[in-house]
């Protein structure tokens, strides 16, 4: 099995919440293998004490690139754990995944600049799972912030590469659909307008527009928008969760007979809120890179960096980035229908 590169390093809550994470993940999957990059001493400790030192390679840094500064740093601190990771990961074989908390703009530029795109993606794009009203079912939002700024044709990659990762999640043909203010053809902007005509021309399972107040009610699997949209969508989403969470827990405390209620229902509400909160996933995957790279929550605890490495590993053992190329190859937009998308 290939090595998950881990910044150790990035992340509000590193270093000691990110190699929690480690720790978790190694002893539930015990054919992990990961390039560790922090500080030695302190890795080499943790992973001889939990009992898996034999599956850890480790680079020494003390160098990281943090939120305040340009995501371009990358390229200047040559030794911070995040161009480290991306350098390893751009000219090493055996890595084949790389997981950070840390800075998105660096791990994005990064990812970008040192691995490179798949052949034939406009522009790679940053997609995290949503939950949905259906138990164990998730849909994806590309792009939520990397590209804010779009033209039909990435819309289209977009689409393209969400469903591929659909895919290789074990659905066989999901349902895509465009983040619009109506569910009409001809409703939206003249992007949606572009990007319309060249979904709907695809052999893509292209459903139609999307209102947003229906991104969680199961009917489909991959959300297109670009990252100016996706991202509102994600921080509306976030924050629509904490009012009713707030809203909930007063309600369940307003008098003995609620606080009773809440007793009865604890158990339930506490396995809700672990598939509903961001632990769930972890993070989200930069997809179109050559490689997999996940960018988890910057305020991740163990838990969730444990999930966050799992979702690489899936990532990284699927077919997913040889799809995607065949894929947009097979759907290659000619420049008369970049015209009339644009």
């Amino acid at each position: 099995m290939k090595k998950i590169i881990i910044d150790i390093l990035g992340g509000d809550n590193a270093p000691h919440a990110i190699l929690d994470g480690v720790v978790m993940a190694a002893k539930k999957d015990k054919q992990l293998q990961f390039l560790l990059i922090g500080d030695e001493t302190q890795i080499k400790e943790r992973a001889t004490k939990e009992g898996f030192v034999d599956r850890v390679e480790i680079i020494h840094t003390t160098e990281s690139i943090s939120n305040n500064e340009p995501p371009t740093n990358v390229r200047v601190k040559t030794n911070s754990s995040i161009a480290l990771a991306v350098e390893n990961l751009r000219k090493r074989e055996d890595c084949g995944a790389f997981v950070s908390a840390g800075s998105t703009g660096a791990v994005l530029a990064g990812s970008v600049l040192r691995v490179g795109r798949i052949p034939g993606v406009s522009r790679p794009a940053l997609c995290p799972l949503f939950p949905t009203k259906t138990p164990g079912k998730n849909v994806i939002v590309v792009d939520v912030g990397a590209n804010v700024d779009c033209r039909p044709e990435h819309l289209f990659h977009f689409a393209i590469m969400g469903s591929e990762y659909m895919k290789s999640m074990g659905i066989p043909n999901p349902r895509v659909a465009l983040v619009n203010v109506g569910v009409e053809d001809k409703k939206g902007n003249e992007l949606t307008a572009g990007a319309f005509q060249l979904l709907k021309q695809s052999d893509l399972n292209f459903v139609g527009n999307m209102e947003a107040r229906d991104a969680f009610s199961g009917d489909y699997d991959v959300l297109v928008c670009d990252g100016f949209v996706g991202n509102v969508l994600l921080k509306t989403a976030e924050g629509a969760m904490k009012l009713v969470g707030a809203r909930l827990k007063g309600a369940l405390k307003s008098g003995p007979i609620s606080i009773l209620g809440a007793l009865l229902v604890k158990g339930k509400l506490k396995k809700m809120s672990a598939e509903l909160g961001e632990e769930a996933a972890g993070g989200a995957i930069f997809i179109g890179a050559k490689k997999t790279v996940v960018k988890a929550h910057g305020s991740s605890e163990a838990h969730a960096f444990a999930n966050a490495i799992h979702l690489a590993n899936r990532a990284m053992q699927s077919d997913m980035t040889e799809n995607i190329e065949k894929a947009i190859a097979r759907n290659t937009i000619t420049e008369e229908e970049k015209k009339d998308g644009e």
